[in-house]
């Protein structure tokens, strides 16, 4: 039943469709698409992410969790934390440990060394021409006090592994040494950073028995177990000066960065099916989510996420992981960790289903960085200030990480122009707020531009649509009782500013329950009354169930949803 009524308030919102094959651009130069592949266990969703060669306004980096090598840390978190620096997109990194959370294999960044290669799997090195090198990287670190031979330290920032050993912390691993029983610890002063194939000096100031201890700032401990007490101790007293090396094998000329995964998925364009590294069947054959990293001939960087261990997609063993990367162009590409940690965000919002229902916490991530001008996407894809008070305003940001020339248009579905702002800036976000009901209906742009002190220029756009079409949706209630046999009665009202083809159906857990009106409808105020029943004629069952009001015209679709709470009473 339909009749003419008035109605008070509403919920306006626009479901995004998914990407299309072509994808969807969510930073200038970086495009994600949500593609969907059939394989013998079933359909995989994957989600691609394709970047810029890095250089200019575009980086690659690995990204510790909580700027350490201990704890763990959302990916979508990291790129909040780090926000105000750049604009980021990426994906989880190495595998790590799940107690301390520290990476398994290398972490580097700008030439910093904080955790060692695994030799047995493949490191990701990212050169400073912008190219990947995927490879087996070998390990050896020593100390040496003046005047004395050198000796091995076993781990870097890693706890050791065997009762008798020498690892070195520096505060990248965190405030206090790991717990270590019967351990001695040296500590260190005027320790510089620690780079791959270098010497670093240090002064030794004071020795200690125990662990779990400070890390001093500026300094380094060197915590020793078994015969190696009593080796440091003769030849480490305070006072005197050693020097310390972390050298790597195999190393690539002109890399900074780079961060531990494996194994090897492609290599000149061709799949590698078997790497020969020390993974697991359990770990390479399984259909599991999985995430790697690869690069095209051109240069560009393709990040893919498969989803998995759930109905709606199967994930991929590490060969069908392999054979992706080649489709997708990669020439270049190496897994990253798996399972539950494959997660894909941008700019803070996860893209991916984890298969742990929610987003985990990983040791380390591999991050896109860009530095130009950044609009985020609209709260509101489609709004309406008509006064209903909701999502009546629009509120539209303009981010700058480097200090820049910038201009700011807003421009309207005629093509002229409302705003336009042009300064001189530092780091920060701009905001403009929308919500006169004088605005004009149709698609407006948000263009943003920017040139850095860098002579780097930028420029984002982005669309929403205002419509005003369909509004003021209320519920006569918010709780309905029905009764066997009976039923209830829900009276449903909403306005039309504008003639639509107008729908309005109840909806469960995605699924239709009952179509209550379709129809093409003019300008006013209408309502109409669920009786609690479904499309078989049945009474509902109680629970939360969604009213859903759609309106479609030459302005686009509108949808406002409200949900109903029923309790079915005897």
């Amino acid at each position: 039943m339909l009749r003419r009524t008035f109605l008070l308030v509403a919920f306006a919102a626009v479901l995004l469709p998914s990407a299309a094959s072509g994808g969807t651009e969510v930073m200038p130069g970086v495009v994600y698409s949500r593609q969907v592949i059939v394989t013998s266990a079933g359909k995989v969703v994957l989600h691609v992410l394709v970047a810029p060669k890095p250089g200019g306004l575009y980086a690659l980096k690995p990204v510790l969790s909580n700027g350490r090598v201990t704890g763990r840390e959302r990916v979508s978190s990291i790129q909040r934390r780090l926000s105000r620096r750049a604009t980021l997109a990426g994906v989880n990194g190495d595998l790590f440990n799940w107690t301390t959370g520290h990476p398994s294999g290398i972490f580097l960044r700008a030439n910093v060394l904080a955790t060692k290669p695994m030799v047995t799997r493949s490191s990701l090195g990212i050169g400073i021409d912008g190219l990947l090198r995927v490879g087996a990287i070998g390990y050896w670190g020593q100390w040496r006090v003046d005047g004395f031979p050198a000796h091995p330290f076993f781990e870097l920032n890693r706890p050791l592994r065997y009762r008798k050993g020498v690892a070195l912390y520096t505060p990248l691993w965190g405030a206090r040494t790991p717990h270590r029983r019967e351990a001695r610890e040296f500590v260190l002063a005027h320790v510089g950073p620690i780079h791959p194939n270098a010497d670093i000096r240090a002064e030794v100031v004071s020795v200690r028995r125990g662990s779990e201890l400070p890390i001093p700032a500026g300094g380094a401990v060197l915590q020793a177990t078994g015969d190696w007490r009593f080796i440091l101790g003769r030849e480490a007293r305070p006072g005197r000066w050693l020097t310390l090396q972390a050298d790597l094998k195999n190393w690539w000329d002109g890399v900074r960065d780079a961060i531990g995964g494996g194994p090897l998925l492609v290599r000149d364009g061709v799949a590698v099916h078997q790497a020969g590294e020390n993974f697991t069947t359990t770990q390479l054959l399984p259909h599991d989510p999985r995430t790697a990293v690869g690069q095209r001939a051109d240069g560009r960087i393709v990040l893919l996420v498969a989803d998995g261990r759930w109905s709606g997609s199967a994930g991929l063993t590490t060969a069908q992981l392999a054979n992706q990367m080649v489709r997708l162009g990669a020439v270049t590409a190496m897994a990253l960790d798996s399972g539950g940690s494959s997660t894909m965000a941008v700019d803070g919002a996860v893209l991916n289903r984890p298969s742990d229902g929610s987003e985990r916490a990983i040791g380390d991530a591999l991050m896109v960085l860009y530095y130009g001008a950044y609009a985020r996407k609209p709260r509101w894809p489609t709004f309406s200030p008509n006064g209903d008070e909701y999502a009546d305003a629009q509120r539209l940001y303009a981010k700058f990480v480097r200090p820049a020339d910038i201009r700011l248009r807003l421009i309207r579905p005629d093509g002229t122009t409302h705003w336009d702002y042009t300064a001189s800036v530092s780091p920060g976000t701009i905001t403009r707020d929308l919500r006169s009901p004088s605005l004009m209906e149709g698609t407006w742009r948000w263009v943003i531009s920017a040139v850095d002190r860098h002579g780097e220029a930028s420029v984002m756009e982005r669309k929403f649509r205002i419509n005003n079409t369909l509004g003021f949706v209320a519920l006569s209630k918010s709780l309905m009782r029905v009764r066997t046999g009976i039923g209830g009665r829900l009276r449903i009202g909403f306005r039309l500013a504008h003639a639509a083809d107008v729908t309005a159906t109840i909806r469960r857990r995605g699924h239709l329950v009952r179509r209550l009106v379709s129809q093409s409808l003019g300008p006013g105020d209408y309502a109409v009354i669920w009786n609690g029943r479904n499309a078989a004629g049945n009474v509902v069952r109680s629970g939360v169930y969604l009213v859903v009001v759609k309106a479609v015209n030459e302005l686009g679709p509108v949808s406002i949803k409200k949900k109903i709470v029923v309790r079915r009473v005897s």
